[in-house]
């Protein structure tokens, strides 16, 4: 007996919720979203990944009161995944790996990490179990089948707290499959009229957040730059402002920032004091002009 190894290549719902947090990041930078093109390619109705997809979201959004129905439902939805074309799958897998290859750096795409990565790790090797004839060892199967049980009946703290934090991502992996197109332009149109107004900057932080939020080491190096430049630039126009009260604001956002960059993990908070320093630094660029 062997060892199920987890392939992140392979993992349809790993990889869809990647493209979905990518299609956020190239929204934020006002460009046609790639993502969003590949998606509608190979996870539309007519594609058997589709119907594969849809089983890793049945088993991480449904909910049951208890364990014997939980273990139940993870049967009945193998039994689903057993009847799936094994060729299609392959073939749909390596040709969808091709097209992000064609338009990202794949090796970075595939290390961002998503929230569920544990769940979704489990959810891949209990349905190679269920779709090869491998013989693997049967404490892999019961740490996994347990891992997706208790993200039916919600009984962990671990499970609490890795609950999806992008709205975006969570309200998409909702949506059904036959209104998802319509649902999906929805979406767009309202996440640009929220965040029209925000400048350059501020989109730039933002998708940085979003895009490692659990990557600390790169996420607390981009910080720790705009910081700098932060405060930098709030030192350079307060030269120019002879308000005391302003002058007294100006150095209480400058103290904030000194907090930030000391930070071991940057919280939403931080991103919005951040935000806030960029649009008070506009500002005062305007009235120094």
């Amino acid at each position: 007996m062997k060892k199920i190894k987890h392939s992140k290549f392979k993992n349809t719902g790993f990889i869809f919720e990647l493209l979905v947090r990518q299609i956020t990041s190239e929204i934020m930078a006002s460009g046609k979203p790639i993502a969003e093109g590949i998606i509608k390619e190979y996870f539309n109705s007519k594609r058997e990944l589709s119907k594969e997809l849809k089983l890793y979201q049945y088993l991480i959004n449904e909910k049951y009161n208890s364990e014997a129905k939980a273990e139940k439902f993870i049967d009945t939805v193998c039994e689903a995944r057993k009847r799936l074309d094994e060729k299609k799958i392959a073939k749909e897998k390596y040709n969808l790996i091709k097209a992000i290859r064609e338009n990202y750096n794949i090796d970075g795409f595939i290390k961002s990490s998503v929230p569920n990565y544990k769940l979704l790790a489990s959810i891949y090797k209990v349905f190679e179990v269920v779709s090869t004839n491998e013989q693997y060892e049967p404490v892999e199967i019961v740490n996994s089948r347990f891992t997706i049980t208790e993200n039916i009946i919600n009984s962990s703290i671990q499970n609490r707290n890795e609950k999806m934090k992008d709205a975006v991502l969570e309200e998409y992996r909702r949506i059904d499959e036959d209104v998802r197109a319509i649902s999906y332009k929805l979406l767009i149109e309202s996440f640009n009229k929220k965040y029209k107004n925000l400048s350059v900057e501020q989109k730039g932080v933002l998708r940085e957040y979003i895009n490692n939020i659990n990557n600390t080491g790169k996420l607390n190096a981009y910080v720790s730059g705009e910081v700098q430049k932060l405060t930098e630039g709030l030192k350079g126009v307060g030269k120019g402002i002879g308000d005391k009260v302003t002058r007294i604001k100006l150095a209480e956002t400058i103290t904030n920032l000194k907090r930030i960059k000391a930070a071991k993990q940057i919280k939403e908070e931080h991103l919005s004091a951040l935000m806030l320093s960029y649009e008070l630094l506009n500002e005062l660029k305007e009235k120094t002009k």
